[in-house]
């Protein structure tokens, strides 16, 4: 009888093996299709030039990874290995799904596409910056396609060392200076180099790989990460681990305020990537980081930035593992009500990740969701209708109790919202406009605008206050206009401005700054609405190479919140909360473009060609 007993356990147990080993082989032939057709739809959206092809991408995407987290969670050794390589493999297609959809709207990948009456109805005027036209610059979309699963493989330590003795040899005199900013500058040469030379593996290889090195060791992040991507492009390896590696490196070297500082705000974009590869560990040591940075640097406003991501990671790390049996679940069964509404409400409510999202809601449980859900991918014709769905998400923030979830719910309904503004008329603009400036946070620090009387500041142009509001109209000037505000710029300081494009015309909105002592002015939508930037660095505007950000920026009727964030080595910009621009180059590089007009010592604002409606002006002294 016992040894009957034993000999049916040990059958059970083989049972049970073969069915773990047949699930196995399902949820990977399921993940392996999903990845096939991914990179399929991927290609057709670039061929294209399709937003909705880049969520579709995206959505399939989605999918396979939810598969290969399973693996990796459930599956034999081998299994798991598989899962590890597809997930970088999917790391590196998000990544270009993301960059692809960016490339056509201009704007990041989960705002609402560009409509046809966005476009400007009126021509620009010549820029008296743009020396000349430049031909429009070719898409990231439209670049010959990579096959993300199929890269190239490190090159052998042996012809390594080889390309390693040519490159010292050929920058040996930039090599033997090691100072801070020697090493950036060397840095910066390698990675250049490196790009002229992905026809030769093994030099790619090496230069990007000694460009992250110098980088670490001058505390520059944000070269190191570039090096890093490059090299991504070309061979099979996975960028966050190892831009997280580089980070906490440099963080050894970084002394000054800026350098840390700097390094806080790389630090915190690179923990917004994890979170999107669901590198939650990594994620945590990467905020934590950030957090000590900033507190080394005695610069409040990244310390309060730093403190909320760490808690919004350790947030989003909690719910992740509270997701395992969904992720299960979808595994097995793709069309689950109840597993598809959890993994969509994670995926909006906490990544931010709508498109891809609501995919998944659509397909849940939740009768409310679903149907706020259903409303949004069907995309609402009218303004009213797209202020209602924007009101539905607007209410659910409302009840909301999680910090992170109500923040991703406001920064959605008020993106719906700006969307329907342009096309808006009467009471529902109205209604609009009201909920988007309760919406807006107040700036903090000074209030500036109660000084500006334009008879008396203004330089040139149509200036006027109207019911709170600065307006300059640049439409009737034949070069840049100018208004300078009646207040001495701080050594370090965070100005906030919250400006609106009004009507169709195109031109950019400039303000006039000081950086280390040296004037500087910071243009967006410039050189005839292509570009932005500081103007100028190493006496080069940003349409003529230097670091710059794209046009496109401003919607007629749309609201921005800008904040300008002046410390002793370093220079950035946030649009909405979000950084979009940031230099650390030195402020001995930087100058002020004469067509801006000459350096006042005082706060500048202006325009060309367009029309901006400044609501708020606010200056933060960090210190004098």
């Amino acid at each position: 009888m016992f040894r009957t007993a034993v000999i049916l356990l040990i059958a059970f147990g083989q049972l049970l093996a073969q069915q773990g080993a047949g699930q196995e082989e399902r949820i990977l032939e399921r993940g392996e299709k999903l990845l096939e057709e991914a990179k399929t739809s991927y290609e057709d959206a670039r061929s294209k030039n399709s937003v909705a092809g880049f969520v579709d991408a995206g959505f399939k995407l989605e999918e396979a990874r939810i598969k290969f987290i399973v693996l990796q969670e459930i599956g034999s050794a081998d299994k798991q290995k598989i899962a590890v390589d597809r997930l970088r493999a999917i790391n590196q297609l998000s990544k270009l799904i993301h960059d692809g959809k960016v490339a056509i709207t201009g704007t990041p990948a989960d705002s609402p596409s560009p409509k046809p009456s966005d476009a400007p109805s009126d021509s620009p005027k010549l820029d008296p910056l743009k020396k000349e036209p430049s031909p429009e610059p070719a898409s990231p979309a439209a670049k010959a396609p990579r096959d993300v699963t199929k890269r190239a493989p490190i090159p052998d330590a042996a012809k390594q060392r080889e390309a390693e003795k040519l490159i010292k040899d050929l920058f040996k005199d930039q090599y033997a200076k090691k100072g801070s900013s020697d090493r950036q500058s060397l840095a910066k040469s390698l990675l250049s180099q490196a790009e002229k030379s992905s026809d030769d593996l093994v030099a790619a290889w090496v230069l990007c790989r000694e460009a992250q090195d110098a980088a670490v060791q001058a505390c520059d992040a944000n070269t190191a990460g570039a090096a890093i991507e490059a090299a991504a492009r070309i061979f099979d390896i996975d960028a966050l681990p190892l831009k997280s590696a580089a980070f906490m490196a440099a963080g050894k070297n970084a002394r000054s305020p800026g350098e840390l500082s700097a390094l806080g705000e790389s630090l915190l974009e690179l923990v917004e990537e994890l979170i999107n590869a669901d590198q939650y560990e990594t994620a945590d040591k990467a905020a934590t980081a950030a957090l000590q940075h900033a507190r080394r640097a005695n610069d409040t406003a990244l310390v309060v930035r730093a403190t909320t991501c760490s808690k919004e990671v350790a947030e989003a790390k909690a719910k992740f593992q509270g997701m395992k049996n969904a992720l299960v679940t979808l595994a097995n069964s793709p069309d689950d009500p109840g597993a598809n509404s959890q993994m969509g409400q994670f995926l909006c409510f906490v990544k931010g990740n709508w498109d891809l999202g609501l995919r998944f809601v659509a397909k849940g449980s939740d009768a409310m969701l679903k149907s706020l859900a259903e409303k949004e991918l069907a995309y609402p014709p009218s303004a009213a209708d797209r202020a209602s769905l924007a009101d539905g998400w607007y209410d659910l923030s409302e009840k909301e109790k999680s910090l992170l979830c109500k923040r991703q719910l406001l920064t959605h309904a008020r993106t719906i919202y700006e969307g329907a503004l342009s096309e808006a008329t009467g009471l529902i603009r109205a209604k609009i406009l009201r909920r988007l400036d309760a919406m807006r946070p107040t700036p903090a620090g000074e209030d500036l605008l109660k000084l500006i009387d334009p008879r008396r500041d203004a330089r040139n142009g149509t200036w006027k206050v109207q019911e709170g509001v600065l307006i300059a109209d640049g439409t009737s000037v034949s070069n840049h206009m100018r208004l300078d505000v009646p207040h001495p710029l701080p050594g370090e300081y965070d100005l906030t401005v919250v400006v609106e494009r009004e009507g169709n015309a195109v031109g950019d909105f400039f303000v006039v700054l000081a950086g280390g002592g040296r004037p500087f002015a910071f243009t967006i939508d410039g050189f005839g609405g292509t570009a932005g930037g500081i103007c100028s660095i190493d006496q080069q505007t940003p349409n003529e190479g230097t670091g710059k950000i794209p046009g496109g920026f401003f919607k007629s009727g749309v609201t921005r919140t800008l904040t300008y964030s002046v410390r002793k080595t370093t220079f950035s910009v946030q649009a909405d909360g979000k950084e979009i621009y940031n230099f650390t180059g030195g402020w001995n590089r930087v100058s002020l473009h004469p067509a801006f007009g000459g350096d006042t010592g005082r706060l500048g604002l202006g325009t060309f060609s367009a029309v901006y409606r400044i609501k708020r002006l606010a200056l933060a002294t960090v210190s004098k």
